[in-house]
């Protein structure tokens, strides 16, 4: 009998790390697993993203903190070798629930960010830093997607360094060729097109970027900037843009299914992040032959990036 491999996600929003795992299932067939795919809340622009070869279990749940039971009945009723999950608070809540998992189920976790930034800007740093601490060292494994964010676990979190594994981010070439294909330019001709891709929120940096880009419109008034993602901070960021007067020459193009096409005709792709974990928006501009100006935050980017041959680090925040 095949083992049974169970992934769970919080949800289908926009988010980098469910791309990720949606992006491994595609590629794993089952040759040598039997792979199902549990979602707490199942609504969000990634629905369509699901493989349709995937056995699906829709929880059902609101939000994470109402579906510690239903997660127990699901892996009591599949009795998995393995369940994984990614983003912190699900694998906290996992972790919490190993004891009562059937016997012999192997937790793997995966953390997408750098911790010690992103728990600064929580609503309870000190309590969600302290449940890092108690149920971390409780997984079988921790995946990581970055150098930093395995240096990050252990140097402040005091993780043991042979419990984690640095696995980076997939990158689906095949599919952004197809994506390029098939789109043509987004873009009007004649102008110098710079180009910034996730979801609109505090640790993207997106406001950072407005005012750089209206001291650089200053200069070069050929400029044009598109931010292709959506969020919580759009209605902030767009009054933003008529306060620096640059509201003429930004886009918000709001979230795409396939934003490579705006990628791969733009002229400069910026990453302006607060911090990051390892940015798939990054590998993924790179993938379409674009290079990449970015904030040396928190986090892997600067293990993408080389110097002047795909891209450029600038100091944080600068």
């Amino acid at each position: 009998m095949k083992p049974r491999v169970l992934f769970i996600l919080a949800d289908l929003g926009p988010g980098g790390a469910q791309r990720v795992i949606l992006r491994l299932l595609h590629h794993l067939r089952g040759d040598h697993a039997e792979y199902h795919l549990g979602i707490i809340e199942s609504q969000g622009p990634l629905r369509k993203e699901i493989p349709g070869h995937l056995p699906v279990h829709d929880l059902k749940a609101r939000r994470v903190r109402y579906a510690p039971l239903k997660i127990l009945r699901l892996c009591w009723s599949l009795n998995p070798s393995v369940v994984v999950s990614t983003l912190w608070h699900l694998n906290v809540s996992l972790l919490m629930l190993k004891p009562f998992l059937p016997l012999g189920a192997r937790l793997i976790v995966r953390e997408a960010n750098t911790p010690s930034v992103r728990l600064r800007h929580t609503s309870a740093p000190f309590v969600y830093r302290f449940l890092y601490r108690t149920t971390y060292p409780l997984a079988d494994r921790v995946v990581c997607n970055s150098e930093y964010v395995r240096r990050d676990l252990v140097e402040r979190f005091s993780l043991r360094p042979g419990k984690i594994q640095v696995i980076s981010n997939p990158v689906d070439t095949v599919r952004i060729e197809e994506e390029i294909k098939k789109a043509g330019n987004p873009y009007d001709e004649g102008n110098k097109n710079v180009v910034s891709v996730g979801r609109l929120h505090y640790q993207k940096g997106f406001d950072l970027l407005l005012r750089a880009f209206q001291k650089a419109e200053q200069r070069d008034p050929g400029l044009r900037l598109t931010l292709v993602g959506d969020g919580s901070e759009r209605v902030r960021l767009k009054k933003l843009a008529r306060r620096l007067n640059v509201q003429a020459k930004v886009v918000f193009a709001g979230h795409q299914d396939s934003p490579f096409p705006y990628m791969h005709y733009a002229d400069l792709f910026i990453s302006s992040s607060r911090w990051e974990g390892s940015p798939n928006t990054v590998l993924e501009s790179l993938a379409c032959g674009t290079p990449v100006l970015a904030f040396d935050c928190p986090g892997g980017t600067a293990e993408i990036l080389r110097e002047g041959q795909n891209g450029w680090l600038i100091q944080e925040g600068d």
